[in-house]
């Protein structure tokens, strides 16, 4: 009798364990990429992202950052990526955006719109923000935050410091994929050529352009500095960065998942804009002590009486009622 209910028990035991070995689930793994190489802010933020949700999913999110083109060269080709699925996450300038994508965003890039980063971030932490964000779902996309941008622009030149518009008479200037910087350029009297990022380093080595026009930290993190003799600080534009997700790929995930990548998010566009702002003046500095020759422009007015006419495009294409609400949202942020 003792042999028998020995016996029961250990077959209870066996009917009650589980049948497989219990296996611990591997974690979804996303992928994040950026145009930039280096410590860019847009680098800094990217690794922020994969840190702060890996912890805020407790390890159920497994991040994987690539830098410097590897998954898509542009920053069009990166939001192509995402709405594709090839790419998790991405930060975007405003102008490839506009020009490619969605032309809400174009006002953004209106040339000398803006008096300071802190006046663009106003605007688009605002409804304008949450706006054109809505639109870009309609693109397969989840606008996840607002970064830093690349900084106010500035023009380089490898034929002569820029002081006036006649100064950029001629030049061939590698411009970003947005009809607004074809125009600009246009009416300066430069010759404007259209070009996906990843190609416009070895564009100024090999002199296929004369010139282009971007901001101090992208200079400096993509070794621009390098390639070039004349830098000349226009501060022409400021185009926000956009960080975007695959938009079902935000969808399949639990709410608790959902909200571990908005806080994610947030920390990461901190970062973004806190990187920007904390390596400019150093930057600026390096790049003067690296021969490149830096002048301020004295007189913007002249450069800003030529530019009716890229308004005046971006009007055409947007409608006055949404040119109306920017303009009145940037004098309101001032």
């Amino acid at each position: 009798m003792r042999t028998l209910l020995v016996i029961l028990v250990a077959l209870a035991v066996i009917a009650g364990a589980p049948s497989h070995p219990v296996v611990a689930q591997a974690p979804l793994v996303m992928k994040v990429a950026t145009v930039n190489p280096g410590e860019s802010p847009r680098n800094l933020a990217a690794y922020e992202f994969a840190k702060v949700l890996g912890e805020k999913s407790k390890g159920r999110i497994k991040v994987e950052v690539y830098i410097n083109n590897q998954l898509a060269r542009g920053e069009g080709a990166m939001l192509e990526g995402v709405q594709l699925g090839t790419i998790d996450v991405a930060p975007v300038g405003s102008a490839p955006i506009g020009g490619i994508f969605e032309p809400a965003y174009l006002p953004l890039d209106l040339p000398f719109l803006w008096a300071s980063r802190e006046q663009v971030w106003k605007v688009v932490d605002g409804p304008v923000g949450q706006e054109l964000f809505k639109k870009m779902e309609a693109k397969g996309v989840k606008g996840l935050c607002f970064g830093g941008g690349w900084g106010f622009r500035h023009m380089l030149s490898n034929k002569r410091a820029i002081n006036t518009p006649e100064d950029m008479k001629g030049q061939t200037i590698r411009v970003q994929e947005s009809p607004i910087y074809v125009t600009m350029m246009k009416q300066l009297g430069a010759n404007p050529v259209p070009m996906p990022w990843g190609e416009v380093y070895l564009a100024m080595k090999q002199g296929t352009v004369d010139g282009m026009e971007i901001p101090v930290v992208t200079m400096v993190s993509d070794k621009f500095y390098e390639v070039t003799k004349y830098y000349s600080l226009t501060n022409h534009t400021y185009p926000p960065i956009s960080w975007f997700m695959n938009l079902k790929r935000y969808q399949s995930l639990p709410a608790d998942l959902r909200q571990a990548v908005d806080e994610a998010a947030r920390a990461t566009c901190a970062l973004d804009r806190k990187s920007e702002v904390d390596k400019e003046k150093g930057d600026l500095d390096f790049i003067k002590k690296s021969g490149v020759q830096v002048n301020e422009v004295k007189d913007l007015r002249v450069f800003q009486d030529r530019m009716a006419p890229a308004y005046d495009l971006v009007a055409s294409k947007v409608g006055k009622e949404w040119m109306d609400k920017i303009t009145a949202a940037v004098k309101a942020a001032k």
